[in-house]
């Protein structure tokens, strides 16, 4: 009979191969050839950089910092994802662990009775639900530059005697007259680069992220199950109800180190969410407001950036809140009908741990939840208001 619940590979392929290509996926036999991978990726993004990079000195010296700022806010986005892979490749060996875990629980589900199986079906759907979401979120706000440039530019060609072109990102080449960059050949060539580094943002802000995404509704999963476990354990009596207690134990202890890995594997990539979007919504709310009237691009840019602290915010929220749930859920299993001593000894244990919660920290200081995720809307708004205060 084919074991219902696979290895995390096979449970999710897309998150797989998106970590795969992203060169994010922890595997040891590819560690040596991933330190050499992403520095040749680096140097393939160095020719956009400098262009943008010279492209911004240029409209500084013109005192046109709108250009600036506009520059910053769509190269903020890419310089994060490139740290993606750097943040993953340092905590390889605990993403690697994270991983383990995920697989061996996933084999010992095909052994559990059926009433667990249906609900870990039902966690893995949801997390399956918060990959589609994610992944249809990226795919709107590059589409906004992509998809939306390659429609205008058929419509152009199809339909108008003189086409006009339309590029994916706005920018000047160096040392050339404006409007140089529409002409052939550069404009094929920074066509299909560009679109070469919208697939590099769209992997790197997939794959990572869904792995988050995972692998804390993965820590979810099991405090519940040991809550289950032990709520199980109640109906047995003498060495059978030991024995369950110790593996309910063994569990929540197990839970709260794929906890800790999760925290040292997610750490400088929370900590650098929170700064990056704070300054991108801020410069955001100003280009949007202050500098061009309506514009799709930057609308659809601003909602991914929402999107980007909104996603870490909720997924730790359910996390501490599950965990604190937990300690209800210990406190009414029925110990207090077990006259067993070892029973009345361990749940106090597993009643303090439990009451104290599990949370994602960036930089080890700012607790992601919900509030946070307020708190960086307001932080943001403050910026743009002492933004335009400036401009006055």
């Amino acid at each position: 009979m084919e074991n219902q619940f696979k290895p995390f590979h096979e449970t999710y392929k897309a998150v797989m191969y998106s970590m795969v290509f992203a060169m994010v996926y922890p595997n040891p036999a590819t560690d040596k050839w991933r330190l050499l991978a992403i520095p040749l990726l680096l140097l393939t993004m160095l020719p956009m950089s400098v262009i943008a990079l010279l492209d911004s000195l240029r409209c500084w010296n013109e005192a046109n910092y709108l250009e600036v700022l506009r520059h910053i806010a769509m190269f903020g986005p890419f310089l994060c994802g490139i740290l993606k892979m750097c943040f993953m490749y340092h905590r390889r060996v605990e993403a690697k662990a994270i991983i383990d875990t995920i697989n061996e629980d996933y084999a010992s589900y095909n052994y559990f009775p059926e009433n667990y199986q249906t609900f870990i079906r039902a966690y893995i759907e949801n997390t399956k639900i918060y990959h589609r979401v994610w992944y249809f979120c990226v795919l709107l706000i590059l589409s906004a530059f992509v998809m939306t440039t390659t429609l205008y530019n058929t419509y152009e060609y199809m339909f108008r005697s003189e086409p006009k072109r339309h590029m994916i990102y706005d920018i000047r080449l160096p040392n050339k007259a404006a409007g140089v960059e529409l002409e052939t050949p550069y404009f094929e060539i920074l066509y299909m680069y560009m679109l070469y580094v919208a697939l590099i943002f769209y992997l790197n802000f997939t794959g990572y992220d869904c792995f988050m995404i995972t692998a804390v509704n993965h820590a979810c999963l099991r405090i519940e199950l040991f809550c289950k476990h032990l709520d199980d354990a109640m109906e047995f009596k003498g060495e059978e109800l030991r024995r369950r207690m110790r593996t309910a134990i063994s569990e929540q202890c197990e839970t709260f180190k794929l906890i800790d890995a999760c925290q040292s594997t997610f750490n400088g990539n929370l900590g650098m969410v929170y700064l990056a979007v704070t300054t991108e919504l801020c410069i955001n709310l100003f280009l949007m407001t202050e500098g061009y009237e309506f514009d799709y691009k930057f609308t659809a840019f601003s909602i991914g950036t929402i999107l980007h602290v909104f996603v870490p915010c909720r997924i730790a929220e359910k996390m501490k809140n599950v965990c604190e749930e937990s300690s209800t859920m210990i406190y009414c299993c029925g110990w207090e009908e077990m006259y067993d001593l070892s029973v009345r000894r361990y749940i106090p244990f597993m009643l303090a741990r439990a009451q104290y919660p599990a949370t994602l920290k960036a930089f080890g200081i700012l607790t992601y939840d919900m509030m946070l995720f307020a708190s960086t809307v307001k932080t943001a708004y403050s910026l743009y208001t002492i933004l335009k205060r400036q401009q006055t």
